[in-house]
């Protein structure tokens, strides 16, 4: 199989996906309306001005710093005399305000209003072009990574962790539906692997990247929040940290692991590697 001088710096994920967990974007397609209210509006009728924009028939407002908590809606203009129609917006759904002095950009309807979450990444309000993460997010998916490849090694993760991929990657090997007892690689490009002592199992798929690429990767952890909130940030029983000699502000969260073991500490390299040996 032909490679490029930079097969070898490639990195390959093996896991399968995560289905009770999906990357959504509610920003795709979102409810539009014309302007949002700046202020408490007395009376929802007629046509007027709203946050600068003069509203007319058919148009839609985010009326959302009412007096009134039952007046907050996204409300419908309709001819002169008639009340505005009272829409019934779901919670969660996010509603687009084209136009306005403010309040021009998104909202997300809550269970009592609505909170602005401002312009979308990437619009007016932000400088650049790096966007990699924002545009993997809208096809992305997530998936539980058990191992990796790099420079023609295999490392075992020393548990499982869930990664942002994208596509549906592809089969390590040929999905039998059995188990298979013995089986070489896949080609390198796939797996970039030229041998193993180990059977990847069916089902199994690798998602490739370079390794300069960015990437979400979520940690879960589960138990009591004894375990995995107090002990984890104070520590445990006689000797443990006191928590009213430690500053929360002091503290990465990042730098610590509940199980006392830090997987951003680790490094590939000081791992045993299976199928190449130690890469040292």
């Amino acid at each position: 199989m032909v490679e490029s001088l930079l097969s070898v710096s490639g990195i390959n994920l093996f896991g399968h996906f995560v289905i009770d967990l999906q990357v959504v974007n509610p920003l795709l397609n979102p409810i539009v309306a014309q302007v949002a209210s700046a202020e408490n509006i007395p009376a929802l009728i007629d046509n007027k001005d709203v946050n600068g924009v003069p509203v007319v028939a058919g148009d839609r407002i985010v009326v959302w710093k009412q007096r009134v908590l039952e007046q907050i809606e996204v409300y419908t203009v309709n001819a002169a005399g008639v009340p505005w129609t009272k829409g019934d917006t779901a919670a969660g759904a996010v509603i687009q305000v084209t136009g306005g002095d403010s309040f021009v950009g998104y909202f997300m309807k809550l269970e009592n209003g609505f909170e602005f979450i401002g312009r979308r990444q990437g619009a007016g309000n932000r400088t650049g072009q790096n966007r990699l993460l924002e545009n993997q997010l809208e096809n992305g998916r997530f998936a539980r990574i058990y191992g990796f490849s790099f420079e023609g090694s295999y490392y075992d993760l020393p548990r499982p962790v869930i990664f942002l991929v994208h596509g549906d990657g592809e089969l390590v090997a040929e999905d039998l539906g059995k188990f298979s007892p013995a089986r070489s690689p896949s080609p390198t490009g796939l797996t970039g692997l030229a041998a193993a002592d180990f059977d990847f199992a069916d089902g199994l798929r690798v998602w490739s990247y370079d390794k300069a690429d960015y990437t979400v990767r979520m940690d879960v952890e589960t138990g009591m929040f004894e375990d995995v909130l107090l002990a984890a940030i104070f520590g445990g029983g006689p000797g443990g940290m006191d928590a009213a000699g430690m500053s929360a502000r002091g503290m990465s969260a990042k730098g610590m692991s509940a199980r006392g073991m830090s997987a951003r500490g680790m490094s590939a390299r000081g791992m045993s590697a299976r199928g190449g040996g130690n890469s040292d």
